[in-house]
């Protein structure tokens, strides 16, 4: 029997940074984007690695022929075939930089200083700088070749060759770019009208004699970066505190093991080998880079550039129907409301808990929060709603990678207010992102809910594109308070009809309804089913697909990242397509669409079609019931699918559709004229 084609997730994730990447040389995009298209690949591969590669090298170091046919996959073969994906990723990236970013800046008079020598103009300007700002932050080793180093975790370091003038001793110096204290780009003094910026690395690169003194400096200063494994577990099942637990690991995060070493191609070979013995780095975490390292940085770069060049942006627009109306809660117990971001603006949702914190007939809030701004408006006023006398209740995901700290901070500060909060259950994570408020108003409890692909969070939803769905709906929301009932209490007694969750009903569900679609294509009638994800890898589902395609059932895939389903292969996924879409901001909402017969059934949720969403997370995915907002959503989708610009087929990575059509469609664009459009539309009917 032949095996169903996979791809490892890992493997066809670094297909998408590659995609990323090709924003970077488009020459459409307007630079300053580019800039930030080029932080971002950077960003994405510093997480890949301190995360996924320090799973896989785990993996791998088990060395059993067993765990390779428990897994289904060899680990060594997977490192490999990412390590020379992102061999290929990193020198392209360099040569993006040098011969296409670098000449396209000259032309708009910015010049980013290299390896060329400064002016004799800047020179002192340079000096002055290093000695008042950058020096005090310094912290410098000196070693002996055969002595070993200890690098921080994420950190990018200048090694040095030195002679010691009193005894001529060689040895290395090891010196810190201090990239937390001070912005990574320097802006100097104009001259002739052209704008001069320089990486802190070269402000400490020309200040080294005097910052060693006592060694002469033989040769070169090479960058060099350290990333740490940061892929650890909580074992939250039984005892112990989980806060205190986290803490714990969070503090560990920087002392993993070494997974990537990145270095200057045009360090000596031999002096590569003293490095690597000194810090005890493996061949397979070794990756050649450019001079400079850590470029997530280059999103400093580009607010340094605002001023002098242009990003494209779309600018939020009213819901003009919520905008009249003097109260969100009101408006909602009307008809529900389906806001798109961030084609919308989101202060609707912010009036929605504001609302909730001030009216005196509500009587509770109940809220999950995963990922939240640093200076969330929300968690401001879920604290007003507590210190006025509501009950609210929120459970706050404090495995959230990377939120930890801020989610643990907020937690404390509602807490102080009087909130109730629940702290992440043991065994799962909580990815919905829903709230509840409810009132009691002439002797009957009204119930208002918010469903949402995307985190509260207003500075996300700015980038993000994501939708949220305002309700009353009683059936959808007594769910939701019987979920918020099972969070508090830990009673798997609820039962789901109208929603999909995660550890209830989900996989089921959704199993199910590919089910009905196979039934409808065998008695002859239409049937389709079209997924929207960010990735895919849960193995159920992807061969529930292909039992379908097999049946004719035509499926239509747009996977943001990772996707180990293959499409168009010969007796699996013929009638399977699966494309990405990589625009100005981030596309981060979950759509399912099921034919069902000609009557749509289209949900929207917080989960991917990942193993982690659908078997160890509770998700929530609510379907969309009125016709008017049913038709939005379909309206957006197919909109995404028609893009020929920037959606790009899976199976032949980084090429743009091919189209027919004579007119150019990009999505992201298309959506907000739309938008714009309908909002008014609307004002006209209303004036």
């Amino acid at each position: 029997m032949v095996e169903p084609p996979y791809v490892h997730r890992d493997v066809n994730w670094c297909d998408f940074n590659a995609r990323v990447l090709s924003e970077a040389k488009d020459n459409s995009v307007p630079l300053l984007d580019r800039i930030k298209f080029m932080a971002i690949f950077s960003s994405n591969l510093d997480e890949f690695f301190r995360i996924k590669v320090a799973a896989l090298r785990k993996l791998n170091e088990l060395k059993a022929p067993k765990a390779t046919k428990w897994l289904g996959y060899s680990p060594k073969e997977v490192l490999q075939e990412i390590h020379t994906k992102v061999n290929q990723q990193q020198n392209e990236f360099g040569r993006i930089w040098s011969e296409e970013i670098l000449p396209s800046l000259m032309e708009h008079k910015i010049h980013v200083y290299q390896t060329e020598k400064v002016l004799p103009y800047h020179l002192p300007e340079i000096i002055n700088y290093f000695r008042v700002q950058v020096q005090g932050y310094l912290h410098l080793l000196i070693k002996r070749h055969d002595k070993g180093v200890t690098l921080k975790n994420r950190g990018i370091y200048l090694v040095v060759p030195l002679i010691r003038e009193s005894d001529k001793k060689e040895l290395l110096g090891y010196v810190n770019i201090p990239t937390k204290q001070l912005n990574r780009f320097i802006e100097l003094t104009p001259v002739d009208g052209i704008s001069y910026v320089i990486s802190l690395d070269d402000i400490m690169r020309i200040n080294l004699s005097s910052l060693f003194s006592g060694y002469k400096v033989i040769g070169k200063a090479y960058s060099i970066k350290l990333n740490r494994d940061e892929d650890y577990e909580i074992e939250d099942e039984f005892t112990g505190n989980l806060v205190d637990k986290i803490t714990e690991k969070i503090n560990k995060r920087m002392e993993g093991d070494p997974v990537r070493f990145l270095y200057d191609g045009n360090i000596p070979k031999a002096l590569l080998t003293r490095i690597k013995s000194c810090c005890s780095i493996p061949d397979s975490g070794i990756v050649v880079g450019g001079r400079y390292h850590n470029l997530n940085d280059f999103f400093q770069l580009t607010e340094l550039l605002s001023k002098k060049l242009v990003g494209e942006r779309l600018g939020p627009m009213p819901h003009l129907e919520l905008e009249r109306s003097s109260s969100v809660l009101k408006a909602i117990e009307d008809r529900d409301y389906m806001l798109h971001f961030p084609y919308h603006r989101y202060d609707y949702v912010l009036r929605f808990f504001n609302e909730a914190a001030i009216d005196p007939t509500v009587k509770e809030i109940k809220v999950t929060l995963y990922r939240i701004s640093k200076k969330s408006q929300i968690a401001q006023a879920l604290i007003s709603a507590a210190q006025n006398g509501k009950r609210v209740t929120v459970f706050v995901e404090v495995k959230a990678r990377y939120d930890e700290l801020n989610n643990l901070q907020w937690a404390k500060e509602m807490s102080k207010a009087g909130v109730t909060i629940i702290y992440s259950l043991p065994g799962v994570k909580v990815h919905a992102k829903v709230a509840l408020v409810v009132k009691q108003k002439d002797g009957k409890k009204i119930r208002y809910a918010y469903l949402a692909t995307g985190n509260f969070n207003e500075k996300t939803a700015l980038v993000y594109a994501d939708h949220g769905l305002l309700t009353t709906h009683t059936a959808i929301t007594k769910e939701l308070e019987g979920l918020f009932g099972y969070l508090k209490n830990n009673s798997r007694k609820v039962k789901f009809k109208h929603l999909l969750v995660a550890g209830f009903n989900m996989k089921q569900r959704l199993l199910a309804l590919i089910d009905n679609e196979i039934a409808s294509k065998r008695k002859g009638k239409e049937a389709f089913v079209i997924i929207k994800v960010n990735g895919m890898d849960e193995r159920e589902m992807i061969e529930k697909l292909y039992e379908a395609s097999n049946a004719g059932v035509r499926i239509q895939l747009i996977v943001r990242a990772g996707c180990s389903l293959v499409p168009g292969v010969k007796g699996f996924s013929e009638h399977i397509s699966a494309h990405r879409l990589v625009d100005m901001c981030l596309e981060h909402a979950r759509v399912y669409w099921f034919c069902n017969g000609g009557e749509d059934q289209i949900y929207l949720s917080s989960a991917d079609w990942m193993n982690r969403n659908l078997n160890r997370r509770i998700e929530v995915g609510f379907p969309v019931l009125e016709k008017e907002l049913k038709e939005e959503i379909k309206k957006v989708v197919r909109i995404q699918l028609n893009d020929n610009i920037k959606l790009t087929p899976i199976a032949t990575e980084l090429h743009p559709t091919k189209s027919n059509d004579t007119v150019s469609s990009r999505a992201q664009l298309a959506i907000h004229q739309w938008i714009v459009e309908k909002e008014q539309q609307l004002a006209m009917v209303h004036n």
